[in-house]
This record gives structure tokens, sequence and C-alpha cells, in this order.
């Protein structure tokens, strides 16, 4: 697990972080020239144009980022190198475990770098004073209210959780649309639509119970049991289940994968 743990990082690093380091390159160039003496100069044409080259940038981050993720493991597990890599001593969960955990990681880089250059055009020099500021505010806050803690775990666990839910989503819409024998990719794009439309149907039907169907007798019976209760126990466990209702249809997916990667695998 931990060597196809390495394999994954680096086939998707080689191509992320010299990326991440153009944007922030970039960021802190559009931000020396956001300086007055910069915008006098040819009235601010070249100011305009590096920030517009900045945006299409990080842009193109979020974009080159998705596209990787979903390239490694069509290529990888579906395509030509899927024989190569169900040779391997490893379950086939670990190799959808493998894909999930980078492509995590990933995609958190991603925002961490993104906010960052933001930070750095919009502060300029001043951005490490404005972090230390940000922390020694959040250390006070920490201590005077230990529930902020618990919070932000689980918020970051929430978000933790969307990532692999969306991820194992479009696994499973390119593991469904290999079965098909031709032009599987084309079927991979009419899966996602197609399971995206049952999804939505599936949370307006939850909705509407639960405002006029059978559901709002529970809803109101639950929210009269939460009456007594305190509000910092109640925020956390509205957090917690939002974070189990978000692990449920990831493990829907998860499962549908691995069905067909172990059961219907098709690599001709």
């Amino acid at each position: 697990m931990l060597k196809l743990l390495k394999y994954e990082w680096k086939a998707c690093a080689r191509i992320c972080l010299p990326l991440y380091a153009a944007m922030l390159l970039m960021s802190v160039f559009s931000a020396l020239m956001t300086t007055d003496a910069a915008q006098d100069f040819m009235n601010g044409i070249p100011t305009a144009i590096l920030v517009m080259l900045y945006f299409a940038m990080l842009v193109a981050v979020f974009v080159v980022t998705a596209v990787i993720l979903i390239q490694r493991f069509y290529k990888n597990l579906l395509g030509d190198e899927g024989y190569l890599m169900f040779t391997l001593p490893v379950t086939v969960a670990q190799h959808i475990w493998s894909k999930v955990i980078v492509a995590i990681a990933i995609c958190f880089l991603s925002g961490i770098v993104a906010l960052l250059s933001i930070g750095v055009l919009g502060s300029g020099t001043g951005l490490f004073a404005d972090i230390a500021m940000l922390l020694q505010q959040f250390g006070h806050v920490i201590a005077t209210k230990p529930n902020t803690l618990g919070y932000m775990l689980e918020g970051i666990l929430l978000l933790v959780l969307s990532t692999a839910s969306g991820v194992l989503y479009l696994y499973l819409c390119m593991a469904l649309g290999h079965l098909a024998k031709k032009h599987r990719v084309l079927m991979s794009v009419v899966w996602y639509f197609v399971l995206s439309t049952v999804a939505q149907f599936l949370l307006s039907f939850v909705l509407l119970g639960v405002a006029t169907g059978p559901l709002q007798s529970l809803a109101e019976a639950l929210q009269n049991l939460l009456q007594g209760v305190p509000q910092q126990t109640m925020l956390h466990g509205i957090l917690l289940g939002f974070c189990f209702a978000t692990a449920i249809p990831g493990a829907i997916c998860y499962g549908g994968t691995y069905y067909v990667l172990k059961n219907r695998l098709n690599l001709e």
C-alpha cells in the first residue's frame, strides 16, 4: 500500500508541484505590479495583463488537478496500464484507496496554494504578518473557547469526506462507463449525468418528505427532542450528522467501483 501511495504521489506531484510553484511566483509578480509606481507605467497595462494571467493560471491549476486525478485512475486501472497494475500483489481495495488518498491530498494542496497565492496578491509583503496575527488570534480563541477546536476538526473531517465522496463518484462513473464495449469515455460522461440526475431526484424527494410528507413528523419529533440539548452539543451533532450523510454516498460509490473492478473489469 505504501509503495502504491509513493508511486501515485510521484506521478501526480511531477506535474502539480511545478504548476503550484509557478502560480505562487506569478502571484508575487502580480503583487509587485499592483504598486502605485508599477501602475503608472504604461497606464497600468502590464499590471492588468499580469493579473489576468494570474487568474487564468489559478483556473488552470484546478482544471489540471481534476484532469490528472481522472487520468491517473482511468489510464492506470482501466487502460493499458491495468494489465500490469492488477498483476501486483495488492488488493483492489488498496488500488482504489491509494488513488483516493493521493487525490484528497492533491485537492487540499491545490486549495491551500490557491489561498496562499490570493493572500500574496492581496497582502503583498504583509502576508506573513497577517498569517502570524491570524495564528495568534486562533490560539487565543482555542484557549478561551475549547469547543472551537472540535468544530474545526469536524469541519476538516467533513471536507475530507466530501472530497473523498466526489472523487469516488468520478471513479464510479468511469468504472461503469468502462463496462461498455465502445465509446467508454463517452459512456462515463453519460453515467455522470445519469447518476447526478438520480441523486438530485432522491435529494429532492427526501427534502419534500421532510417538509410535507411522512418524514415531517419524524423531523418534528427530532426537533422537540433537541430542544433541551445545549447549543454547543447540538452544533457538534449537526456537523457529525453532515459527516455521516456525506459518507453514505461515498461508501455507495466505493462499493460500486470495487464491484466493477473486482468482478466486471474488461481491459480489452
